[in-house]
């Protein structure tokens, strides 16, 4: 690839930036726009395919009201990027069969992306997922006691 054609792609980090960033507005143009149809998926006990993540995020996304995600740092080296972030809301909706608790809930992680022409092509990522869901399914036990 010449100098040219490297330019006309953001950065790994700027594609980091906006990709995340869609976490926050349209997620579905974020996938689209940022993350390859064809990505491979790594380490963790999450969905294994592109589609399947894009639906459970969406499906985290409604059932939290006030939803954000916030980016606390991006570490770019070559074609890589690490990003640590953490999810707030209110859980106000059904996620994973898990009835709505009313209560604010946080979900921290890691995640790491290699991105080639401005998109990312393979995706690790690792959170505290099982804290989550069992904060998740122990609020909404006491809320039908």
């Amino acid at each position: 690839m010449s100098d040219t054609d490297a330019s006309s792609h953001p950065s790994p980090e700027q594609v980091a930036a906006a990709f995340y960033g869609s976490y926050n507005g349209d997620l579905a143009d974020g996938f689209e726009r940022y993350i390859a149809k064809d990505l491979v998926l790594h380490g963790f006990d999450g969905p294994d395919e592109r589609s399947a993540w894009l639906a459970g995020d969406l499906e985290l996304k409604a059932s939290l009201t006030g939803y954000r995600l916030d980016v606390l740092d991006h570490i770019a080296q070559g074609d890589k990027v690490v990003t640590r972030w953490v999810i707030n809301g209110v859980h106000t909706g059904t996620i994973l069969g898990i009835p709505p608790s009313g209560r604010e809930v946080r979900l921290s992680g890691i995640s790491i992306d290699r991105v080639v022409d401005g998109q990312s092509v393979e995706h690790w990522s690792e959170g505290n997922f099982g804290r989550f869901l069992d904060l998740l399914r122990g609020e909404a036990t006491a809320n039908i006691r």
